[in-house]
Parts: structure tokens; C-alpha cells; sequence
């Protein structure tokens, strides 16, 4: 029997599988059927709407946009088209990942499904497969990390393989602050005790990806870097640093994958990094030396109100929030060989939580702007309404409020601190160009979080290119080519350099080719504008 993996991609507090990103889900799923006996079809959603079939006995859709955002290329499937192909699919459909898990649905989605997988879709299709019966169990550990190895080749059959795809990486399953049921919003306790993979599994995952052809990893299959392996879980909600162990983790990754490119991670807990500074230190040290540049640890600080933080159980405060920051940037802040700061915190905001008023909002932008007094660095902030899937919340009728306040955030926080993080005439290597808007061509760096660059011309797509940052957006950066070959550069291009426009560009046009930069000065009406643009230049004959 051929199972189909429709891939819709899932976007969840701790696991992300938009392009360029591959999810753990169709990974293991692809494992647990060749465990079972049988063979497989792996197949995204983007790939469907342009037209694959998808062909086989069984059909099963992976989906789970809970924490939806804004994305560049790929885009999770619609409750419309999961309807849509699991009523035309002639044979058995099961949906599974954490939309099915978290019950975030209502009837009419799941009607046409022989099965809904409400613990772990993998073990569900194995069951089935094996005993003719739909399961609802956790996989074991030991299931965990045979089928991760059994499943690992359908990375080949990712549209993005071998670049830009990046892997995204389980360790655990679970929030070590499952003790007092954690925040209030958060799918992650809902699993229960967490449960966290053994060093060996995951390097051994690591060392089979690799020979695949992997080269770009990020460990996001965890809802905290520093509760791996936790010592003394279940006695706090902040347990003890498992330094030993982070340690065993990124060396062992690192030895498994030598000729990886990227190492990255996503959440980290600042309560962890303020109840154990001397651990979360050399944790964050081990980090720096073994992940790569531009990394990133998310920090969910959701509210700098008390008042809402008390109410919602949230795990930390504005103030232990502000210290965890500090120790980040005194230890990641160094610019990287990518061109980015090795390691930055980055912020998560929530709206709409009870006791959330008026004043939420202007303590929170007192927050940020506290950071730029201080010359505090962060990469990015991220602003999003909560969503019922954990529980359902009072509206707080202030959605007014909320749109003025990323407004704010927007135009007079993120642009100052791009400018800081990203300073014109920044070189970011290895910049890879995906889609192209109008003669806009817009690509990104490889890894968590990365910077979208815009290259104001029309340039050719799906290659690796380095370029200089020459201006800033509120959240992106424009740039060029370097070296920049203004011999051979269109006008629109040259016109995009620093201080030339559309009348200089072409009195460049007429007078090349120029041998080198004393014939380019001369072309030239202002010589303080041809020193600006001269270290970004390149003459090619």
C-alpha cells in the first residue's frame, strides 16, 4: 500500500514547516510506514496547487498553521482545499499534526476523514497499516528515533533540497512549566510531562540527514534551548540548566554534520536565563562557539503590563525579561562571519489577553524603547493576536489600540534597530534570492528569523549572492550585489546605488566600461558621491 503525504506545512509555538523549512511531521511519518511495511509519496501543498496529483491508496494531510504569520513563499494549506482533497482522494484519509492534535476545527473540515489523529499522526498510520485499526497514542522514544532515521531520505523529495532547505529538528515534546500549567494561550503543556529525545537520537537523526545531503538545521522541535534535558523536571517551573547535556548536543551535531552551513535555534526562556545566570551563560557560550551566525533565541515576554502577566501565568516579567537581554547581547552581540550578530534575543508580543487595557499597550512600547536607550539589540519583534486553541478569551475590544500600537512599533522602534543590527555598508554573505515583485527581487539568508533583503532591480533567482546593505525598511533591508559590476549592471540597478538615481545612472550607462575607478570618478558630477559608492564597485571588462 502507497500512503500520500500531503504536506500543508505546520507553524506551531515550537515546530515550523513552511518553505524553506521542512517539519519533523512527514519525516516521521514517512519512517512509521516503511516500519509498517509499506511505501510512500511525499508531496507539499505548493506543489499540488500547481498541479501534482496526488496518487496512491491512503491520503494523509499534515496540517497546522496554530501560530500563522507572514510568509514569502509558501503559504499552509486552507481549511477549503483540506476539505477539497481529502473529499476527491479515492481511498482511506486520515488528517494528523496539530491542527487534528489540539482539536483546532470544527466538524464540517473533518467530515470527509476516515480518521482524525488526535495524538501523534505517525503511530496512528502505523497502526493502521499494521492492525487495520486507527490508533490514538504517543509514539514511543524508540519509535521516535528509528522512524526519524527510516523517514529522513523524503527530505529528497522536498522541492528546496538540497538548498535552501532547512531541517527542522525535535529534542522534546512539551514545556517544563507544564508544573503550573504554563501561560495561558499555550498549546505546549497541553502535551503533558515533556519528553526529551537522548543526545544519541538526535545526532544519529543529524548524522543521516547529513549524508543525505542536509546541510541546514535548526533545533525548533523544542519549546525552551535551555530546558533540554532539565535537571530536577517537575519541581519548578524554572528547572535546573542541563549544561552537560546542551553540550553533548550541539558537539555531537556538530561532529555528526561537519560540512553543515547553518545551526540555529528558535525559543529560548528568559525566566531559565534570570533563575540560573551561571548556567544559561555557559549554555549560551556553548551556542556561540558550536551554532553559526545570525542565530537567534525568541523570547516570549507577551506583555510588559504585570497585571496581564499575573493573569495569564505568563513566565516572566518586564524586568527579568530586560536582564535575560542583557546577558544575551553581552555574549552573542559580535558580528558573525555571515555578517549578522552571532546570537540575539528576539521578542514575542501577545494581544488580546485578559486584563490586557489601554495602558498595555503604551507599557509595552515603554519596553522597547527602554532598549534603544540602553543600545540594547534584539533581531526582530513579533506581534501577533492571541488564538482560541488553548481556550477561549473575552474579547478585549481594544483591537483599535492594538493596530496603533504596532504602528508605533513599526515605524519608531523596528527601523531604529535595524539600522543598529544591520548598519549601511553591512555585507551579508550568502544571500539567497527566492521571488521577485515588480523589479523588486527579494531573497534571505539562510536560518531562523533571517533579514528579507530587497534588491531593487530585476535579478536572477534561486542562487546564493552576497550583498551590501544601502538602505533600511521598518523590517527589511535594500541592498546590492557585491562586488557590484557597474559595468554590466542595468540602469535600474546602478540608479539603486547610494546617492545616484536615475540622472547619474545614466550619464554611467554612456561612459562605460570604465578600466577601474579613477575613469568611473571622473564620469561623475560630485566626487563626495563617488567615494560613497566606490567600496561597493567592482570593474569587470
Amino acid at each position: 500500500m502507497k500512503l500520500v503525504i500531503l504536506d500543508g506545512y505546520v507553524d506551531e509555538p515550537s515546530n515550523f514547516g513552511v518553505p524553506p523549512y521542512i517539519s519533523p511531521y512527514p519525516r516521521y511519518l514517512a519512517g512509521a510506514v516503511r516500519d509498517a511495511g509499506h511505501s510512500w509519496a511525499y508531496v507539499t501543498i505548493d506543489q499540488v496547487r500547481a498541479g501534482h496529483p496526488l496518487k496512491g491508496d491512503l491520503l494523509a494531510i499534515i496540517s497546522g498553521p496554530i501560530v500563522p504569520g507572514k510568509y514569502l513563499r509558501g503559504l499552509p494549506i486552507s481549511e477549503r482545499e483540506i476539505v477539497h482533497h481529502a473529499s476527491t482522494f479515492d481511498g482511506p484519509r486520515v488528517l494528523g499534526g496539530p491542527l487534528a492534535r489540539f482539536r483546532y476545527y470544527d466538524d464540517a473540515l473533518v467530515e470527509p476523514f476516515d480518521a482524525v489523529a488526535l495524538r501523534d499522526l505517525d503511530t496512528s498510520v502505523h497502526d493502521f497499516l499494521a492492525t487495520g485499526d486507527w490508533t490514538q497514542r504517543d509514539r514511543t522514544m524508540e519509535e521516535w528515533d528509528r522512524w526519524a532515521l527510516l523517514g529522513a531520505d523524503l527530505i529528497r523529495d522536498h522541492p528546496d533540497f538540497p538548498e535552501p532547505l532547512t531541517v527542522e529538528l525535535d529534542t522534546s515534546k512539551g514545556c517544563v512549566r507544564y508544573v503550573n500549567k504554563g501561560c495561558s494561550f499555550c498549546i505546549e503543556p497541553m502535551y503533558g510531562k515533556p519528553r526529551f529525545r537522548p543526545v544519541a537520537g538526535v545526532v544519529a537523526e543529524v548524522r543521516r540527514l547529513a549524508e543525505l545531503g542536509a546541510v541546514n538545521f535548526r533545533l525548533g522541535g523544542q519549546a525552551d534551548f535551555f530546558s533540554y534535558d532539565a535537571v530536577g523536571l517537575g519541581s519548578s517551573a524554572t528547572p535546573g540548566i542541563n549544561v552537560a547535556s546542551i553540550r553533548d548536543l550541539l558537539v555531537g551535531i556538530r561532529t555528526a554534520a561537519p560540512g553543515l552551513k547553518v545551526l540555529h535555534t528558535d525559543n529560548g526562556d528568559p525566566a531559565m536565563i534570570v533563575a540560573h545566570p551561571g548556567e544559561a551563560i555557559e549554555a549560551l557560550r556553548l551556542l556561540v562557539a558550536h551554532g553559526t551566525p545570525g542565530n537567534v533565541l525568541s523570547f516570549g515576554l507577551e506583555t510588559a503590563d504585570p497585571a496581564v502577566t499575573d493573569a495569564n501565568n505568563l513566565n516572566v516579567d518586564a524586568d527579568d525579561c530586560l536582564e535575560a537581554i542583557r546577558i544575551v547581547n553581552d555574549i552573542g552581540r559580535a558580528r558573525g562571519a555571515n555578517g549578522m550578530p552571532t546570537l540575539l534575543p528576539g521578542l514575542n508580543f501577545v494581544a488580546g489577553l485578559p486584563a490586557e487595557t489601554e495602558g498595555t499597550f503604551a507599557l509595552n512600547l515603554a519596553f522597547l524603547r527602554r532598549l534603544l536607550a540602553e543600545g540594547l539589540w534584539v533581531r526582530r519583534v513579533n506581534l501577533r493576536q492571541v488564538r482560541p486553541v488553548r481556550r477561549e478569551f473575552e474579547p478585549t475590544g481594544l483591537h483599535a489600540e492594538f493596530r496603533r500600537f504596532k504602528e508605533a512599533v513599526r515605524t519608531g522602534f523596528d527601523h531604529e534597530m535595524l539600522r543598529r543590527v544591520i548598519p549601511e555598508g553591512t555585507v551579508l554573505r550568502d544571500v539567497f534570492l527566492e521571488l521577485r515583485q515588480g523589479h523588486v527581487t527579494y531573497g534571505r539568508q539562510i536560518g531562523t528569523y533571517p533579514i528579507l533583503v530587497g534588491l531593487p532591480y530585476d535579478a536572477p533567482l534561486n542562487r546564493f549572492l552576497d550583498v551590501t546593505v544601502v538602505d533600511h525598511g521598518q523590517r527589511s533591508v535594500t541592498g546590492i550585489e557585491r562586488p557590484f559590476d557597474v559595468n554590466h549592471a542595468s540602469l535600474r540597478a546602478i540608479a539603486a546605488l547610494p546617492e545616484i538615481g536615475a540622472k547619474r545612472a545614466a550619464r554611467i550607462v554612456r561612459a562605460r566600461p570604465f578600466p577601474g575607478l579613477e575613469e568611473f570618478v571622473r564620469a561623475l558630477d560630485d566626487p563626495a558621491v563617488a567615494e560613497r559608492v566606490a567600496p561597493l564597485l567592482g570593474f569587470a571588462s
